[in-house]
């Protein structure tokens, strides 16, 4: 709110550390929210420290080999089912590829919120919905599938990103949103404009075309999201 800036930037000033959980956010306020001459002493006390996933998805950590079945793109979104969400965008991305000779499918987990989305959706015959699933199922769904997507337009963070790396799936995840910039773009997926749907298309088929290079490193690089790693950081900064 604009009436409190002025008072998150005086708290900012204050603080000894600021902790970001991404690199996005990070950019954001320094670009929108705070004044010129504040940016250097205030870039000197700032670190980046992710949020992390649960014990479950680390413990059960699985690199996939290849494609589940070459020839075939198996997709995956888990999440709310809301205009916010733009599940939308992905199966237009399916229905490109699939022009293009592709054999895509595009499977859909999670709670309906609005139903004239999923109305739509489920207009797509290459679409597979299921409903919300506990953590034991939802690996399995992971373990089934090979890219997981979610485009949406606001996220504050999207822990279901790591969750599906542990299980050895790319990412393919929002320009400027809060999973952007923890990883070097083309590492473990790549980041989106959400309503750019040809780039959607172009990003899938990249990570296709390169798949076994992608699903290894989400499978090294997903124990940055491991708490005992997470934790040991915020120690360190407490102990300054």
């Amino acid at each position: 709110m604009v009436h409190l800036r002025n008072i998150g930037r005086n708290i900012i000033k204050e603080a000894y550390k600021i902790i970001f959980i991404s690199d996005s956010y990070k950019q954001l306020l320094f670009k929108k929210y705070l004044k010129n001459d504040d940016l250097n002493s205030i870039e000197k006390k700032s670190l980046i420290i992710p949020f992390g996933i649960d014990d479950f998805w680390i413990e059960n950590k699985s690199c996939k080999k290849d494609i589940n079945n070459k020839g075939k793109i198996k997709l995956l979104y888990v999440g709310k089912i809301n205009k916010n969400k733009n599940v939308i965008a992905p199966a237009k991305a399916c229905e490109i590829l699939i022009k293009r000779g592709y054999d895509v499918s595009f499977t859909v987990v999670g709670e309906i919120q609005d139903k004239n989305i999923f109305r739509k959706l489920m207009k797509y015959n290459f679409v597979n919905y299921i409903s919300f699933l506990p953590h034991e199922k939802l690996l399995n769904i992971f373990r089934e599938n090979d890219i997981f997507i979610m485009t949406s337009f606001k996220e504050s963070f999207g822990l279901v990103y790591a969750e599906a790396m542990s299980q050895g799936l790319p990412v393919i995840y929002t320009r400027g949103q809060g999973f952007d910039k923890q990883f070097k773009d083309g590492e473990v997926g790549y980041n989106v404009n959400p309503t750019d749907i040809n780039e959607i298309v172009e990003k899938i088929i990249k990570i296709y075309d390169n798949y076994d290079y992608f699903t290894k490193n989400c499978s090294k690089l997903v124990d940055k999201f491991k708490w005992t790693n997470i934790t040991k950081k915020y120690l360190n900064v407490i102990k300054e």
